[in-house]
């Protein structure tokens, strides 16, 4: 097979993490197949931001943690996580990404979605997995996140759109379940 094809379907979201840390030639690597991905108009008007540090890592865990238990979440599941001093909401990753554009851009998502994609398959290839976490996208205008944000110097003027969390398989990695049928549709 094809091995792009064979990349495309193999990958799978891994929530758990070998305490291995990616070498920063590898992440380099995924950080640049994220900014080969197609943008509108090719403007390239995001932003990645890339933690490795661990005292920062807790910080953005914390962070949401506080969004959480401080907003109106109807997620009952969530709440109980956030009260879980042990809950990690980065999975315990070593590595965490943010994908930030424009905030008033009509294609930040998609332009943000695509890179983040192509930094998964990339991350795939070099057998190291990934996952999106939609967590800090969900919250990119709360004070505490914007004030995280400034810190990690995303600029004012953009919103996160997409983020994940990146390192070494722990475990077994399932195969894909069998896709819907009557999903895929080609008229002749």
């Amino acid at each position: 097979m094809n091995p792009v094809i064979e990349n495309l379907l193999t990958r799978r979201s891994i929530r758990s993490f070998q305490n291995k840390q990616i070498p920063l030639e590898d992440l380099e690597l995924i950080l640049k197949a994220g900014s080969y991905a197609p943008n509108g108009m090719g403007l390239q008007a995001w932003k990645f931001t890339a933690i490795q540090n661990p005292d920062i890592l807790k910080k953005v865990d914390n962070v949401i943690r506080q969004v959480i238990l401080s907003s109106p979440v109807e997620n009952e599941r969530l709440i109980e996580r956030a009260k879980d001093p042990n809950h990690n909401f980065l999975n315990n990753a070593p590595t965490y990404i943010i994908v930030s554009h424009l905030k008033d851009s009509p294609l930040a998502m998609a332009d943000c979605a695509l890179a983040l994609g192509n930094m998964m398959l990339a991350a795939h290839s070099l057998g190291i997995g990934s996952c999106w976490f939609n967590s800090l996208p969900r919250m990119t205008n709360h004070p505490l996140v914007r004030e995280l944000l400034t810190e990690l110097e995303i600029p004012e003027n953009h919103n996160v759109y997409a983020a994940g969390v990146f390192g070494y398989p722990e475990g077994e990695i399932k195969p894909a379940v069998p896709r819907r049928e009557g999903i895929i549709k080609i008229f002749e």
